[in-house]
């Protein structure tokens, strides 16, 4: 295959509102293919947003507000207002990995979408174990979900966040030859030693490339009519971090913080041998008979129904 680029997007989200959040994800895919990216990648939850405002108490009217918007606004993967990212993947030919809020009954989860270059959906995952104060914002993904695409540009998958911290995660990854890796987090900054530490351990450990994606947010970026306190606006603080790191972790495009911008760098898949030749984890570099890691890959519905024949 030959070498093609990836991109990163780092802009700021729609907050809250994903029909504009579609068509702005619309207008990135086509100014990252202007640049010549092949794939494209999102932030986590971008399409609504990272809910930043989680880190707030609970029982603040602040809060409240900002838990009804965030129901209101969260989406299953064939609303019309992933219509615009769909067809910007298909005219433009390229793969797309974006993170929504998707709505399933009356849970949230934080959910990563896979779009081929056809505009067509390839699958989505939902984050396994939300993180701190997210748990009262997202469910928890069943495991049945995770997977890795064949596509034109290498076999893709991806992680959500601290997902990136669960070893069997990677393994299984791992396990499913993962090429591409869509790293997808917010914009906080205490976050970036630990996005170093573990982005460019697991593009060593899976001998994959890995596509960071980070949010750049403000306070100034949440709509006017909003609710916004001075205790709340110091969480809306995302500078960005979006990178692109190749097999075996050096970094092919360092990581960029402080502005709205579009991250990009070149992918040549031929990188990968050299890597696994040291180090394949599920391969040559694996001791089942001392560790093995047991997936259970089944959905696991709350409700089974057996219907009479």
């Amino acid at each position: 295959m030959e070498a093609y680029i990836a991109a990163a997007i780092q802009w700021a989200p729609e907050v809250l509102d994903p029909q504009k959040g579609g068509e702005k994800a619309a207008a990135a895919i086509a100014e990252a293919a202007e640049m010549g990216a092949k794939l494209v990648v999102f932030p986590e939850v971008w399409l609504q947003g990272y809910p930043y405002w989680s880190g707030l108490a609970p029982s603040s009217p602040e809060y409240q507000a900002f838990r009804q918007l965030s129901y209101e606004s969260s989406i299953s993967i064939h609303d019309p207002v992933l219509d615009p990212v769909y067809a910007a993947a298909k005219e433009h030919a390229c793969t797309v990995v974006i993170g929504i809020q998707e709505k399933q009954g009356g849970t949230l989860y934080c959910t990563l979408l896979y779009i081929g270059p056809d505009g067509k959906v390839l699958g989505k995952h939902r984050k396994l174990i939300p993180t701190q104060a997210e748990r009262l914002v997202w469910g928890r993904g069943d495991g049945s979900d995770l997977d890795v695409y064949p596509t034109p540009v290498g076999r893709i998958g991806g992680l959500n966040c601290f997902e990136h911290q669960m070893a069997p995660a990677r393994l299984a990854l791992s396990d499913m030859n993962i090429e591409v890796h869509a790293a997808a987090w917010p914009g906080h900054a205490f976050l970036d030693g630990i996005i170093d530490a573990s982005t460019r351990n697991l593009a060593h450990e899976n001998a994959c490339f890995v596509v960071v994606a980070r949010e750049f947010m403000s306070a100034d970026q949440v709509p006017d009519n909003f609710p916004m306190s001075d205790e709340a606006a110091p969480h809306w603080n995302g500078h960005g971090g979006s990178a692109i790191i190749a097999p075996g972790g050096e970094y092919i495009a360092e990581p960029t913080f402080d502005k709205e911008c579009i991250v990009t760098g070149e992918i040549d898949l031929s990188r990968i041998a050299v890597n696994k030749w040291f180090f394949d984890g599920t391969g040559h570099y694996s001791r089942p008979d001392v560790f093995q890691l047991r997936w259970d890959k089944r959905e696991k519905p709350p409700v089974d129904t057996l219907e009479h024949d």
